[in-house]
């Protein structure tokens, strides 16, 4: 299969994710509350994309940093946050996950956030645990980190599709999504998931179809993880923000504090 992927195109990522990030950032807004309500209101997305969120956040008052490993999602970004007003209190750079801490001030962020199993493009243990090193150099004290992640349990997941859309003006995308979960077996751990893109101006129509993994966890491994890295966990609460139990499969936010 062609890999285009969705991020060639950083407005065309923008329409499709659009359609809840007010409700997205209202959740964050919550747990701030609840679980780091003395932080300092900066607020810092590895992996940013096109910055949807942290634009949302400026204008709610945030100073807010991000960054990305694509060029072109940051210029996006940069010119977003301009065209927005909201420039003076946003920060964008290139930059790597599992290397970033020295680009931004010690202790400085009271909420770090990483949602929609992004954590999970980091294909080993060990990226992970650097990642979270990172982030833990970064967050203020009493500052916590929120990821989105969706567990699985080997063998029981059947493949699965998702739908999503997006429009703005005169341009509508509609991406496709199948998820082939791993067996587990002889240390399969990687999710395959396959996109389709349709593209659709005045123009006319484009189909961009791509192909990438994302590692999978079990309940297990992911809690295994955590204890072994810098960061401990505070809370866990469902895709609205209430607390919760975590389960497999399932998605949660977990809300992550310093040691």
């Amino acid at each position: 299969m062609e890999s285009v992927g969705l991020y060639t195109d950083a407005m065309v990522y923008d329409i499709l994710h659009g359609p809840g990030t007010a409700e997205d950032v209202d959740v964050l807004e919550s747990l701030v509350g609840r679980h780091a309500p003395g932080a300092p209101g900066v607020w810092l997305e590895p992996a940013c994309g096109s910055g949807r969120y942290l634009r949302l956040a400026a204008k709610r008052g945030r100073s807010v940093i991000g960054f990305d490993l694509e060029s072109g999602m940051i210029d996006y970004a940069r010119a977003r946050a301009e065209r927005a007003g909201v420039a003076d209190r946003s920060v964008y750079f290139v930059g790597d996950m599992r290397s970033f801490g020295g680009a931004i001030e010690h202790d400085s962020v009271g909420l770090a956030f990483n949602l929609i199993n992004t954590v999970r493009h980091l294909e080993t243990d060990e990226d992970v645990l650097a990642h979270l090193g990172q982030v833990s150099r970064v967050l203020a004290p009493d500052g916590v980190y929120v990821v989105g992640i969706s567990l699985t349990v080997y063998g029981l997941e059947p493949p699965s599709e998702d739908v999503w859309e997006g429009a703005r003006g005169r341009c509508r995308v509609t991406q496709v999504i199948q998820y082939l979960p791993p067996t587990g077996t002889d240390g399969d751990r990687m999710e395959q998931v396959y996109s389709h893109l349709t593209i659709e101006r005045p123009s006319g129509e484009e189909h961009r179809p791509s192909h990438y993994g994302l590692r999978a966890y079990d309940l297990d491994q992911w809690r295994s993880l955590l204890d072994r890295s810098s960061l401990r966990v505070v809370g866990v609460a469902d895709g609205a923000g209430e607390a919760c139990e975590p389960t497999a499969p399932g998605y949660s936010l977990w809300v992550l504090g310093r040691r």
